[in-house]
């Protein structure tokens, strides 16, 4: 997914502040002490970027411009399993049942319009939703989509998304700067703020009586990320710095437990000791999906099993 960032500039130090940034994201992929990484599908000579990840029965699901794709991690081979639309950008992929389900931009102009429906029968799309701004969704335990949207860079909400016909309730007017979003074990829904950079907290039965505000909303962490998740242990995942950093942390403490990967990194899923990444270089406009693992002497430190990241929980 080509996430998009909005800034507010107050004079040469944010001028600073950005330029570095913008450095940061379009460096090269690498990563951090104790993991190696297999380059798994790239973008390169076709100027289109990557956009939505999610991992369902063995393959990995993915949006590349007008084309929605399959990655079979067991030989690698692709295949394109419906298109949409000419597109301003991908915004998420998320699997439900055996099907593709994916939301793009259909301009770059705000409020940032998108569509959202799934991938039917011969390949075609199948349209069930407009809304401005979506950004990423999560899916809880009982299989439930909640979608938060960015539709005026101040409005965010997040929208409960039924499968069947692309009707939304609404759960959360919380303004500000939209992230993205994540369940915990406990379905707990964690949601990243972009305006003042923190990680909020909505409990399970919060989300589930609705009707929710950022007074409900409780901080975990002072990071302004882009992407989160969680593991089968509850360990907490994020991008920050524009994606330039993937990063684990204890949300107990509130820290970072360890840096994982740099680049421009957006998406990504960890399966058992395997990490999915997207990382694009914005100036090259390629993207490319890295599968990261410890290092064999990681993998002792660490422990076998525990991260496991899913964005549905069968």
């Amino acid at each position: 997914m080509a996430s998009r960032r909005v800034m507010k500039f107050r004079g040469l130090v944010c001028l600073v502040v950005l330029l570095t940034s913008v450095a940061n994201v379009m460096a090269t992929f690498s990563l951090a002490p104790g993991y190696t990484t297999t380059e798994l599908y790239s973008s390169a000579g076709t100027y289109t970027t990557i956009g939505g990840l999610d991992l369902d029965a063995g393959k990995l699901y993915f949006g590349r411009y007008t084309d929605i794709k399959s990655l079979d991690l067991s030989d690698n081979s692709t295949e394109t399993v419906g298109t949409v639309p000419a597109n301003a950008g991908n915004s998420l992929v998320v699997r439900n049942s055996g099907i593709t389900y994916t939301a793009y931009g259909t301009s770059y102009n705000s409020p940032y319009p998108h569509k959202m429906g799934y991938i039917g029968a011969g390949g075609d799309y199948v349209n069930q939703l407009d809304e401005d701004g979506i950004y990423d969704c999560a899916v809880n335990s009982s299989g439930e989509c909640y979608i938060v949207v960015n539709p005026d860079a101040l409005g965010s909400k997040i929208f409960k998304y039924d499968w069947s016909d692309g009707s939304t309730i609404e759960i959360a007017d919380i303004g500000g700067y939209s992230g993205g979003v994540a369940f915990d074990s406990l379905d707990n829904l964690y949601y990243a703020e972009q305006t003042n950079g923190e990680i909020w907290m909505f409990t399970a039965d919060e989300v589930a009586a609705g009707g929710l505000t950022s007074a409900n909303a409780d901080v975990v962490l002072s990071i302004t990320a882009g992407y989160i998740g969680f593991d089968v242990g509850d360990n907490f995942y994020a991008t920050t710095d524009w994606g330039a950093t993937f990063a684990k942390y204890d949300l107990s403490t509130g820290t970072k437990v360890e840096d994982i990967a740099y680049g421009g990194i957006s998406q990504f899923i960890v399966n058992g000791d395997d990490m999915y990444l997207i990382d694009t270089d914005w100036d090259a406009y390629a993207s490319t999906i890295q599968h990261v693992v410890p290092e064999p002497a990681s993998v002792v430190l660490i422990g076998l099993g525990g991260l496991l990241l899913r964005k549905r929980r069968a």
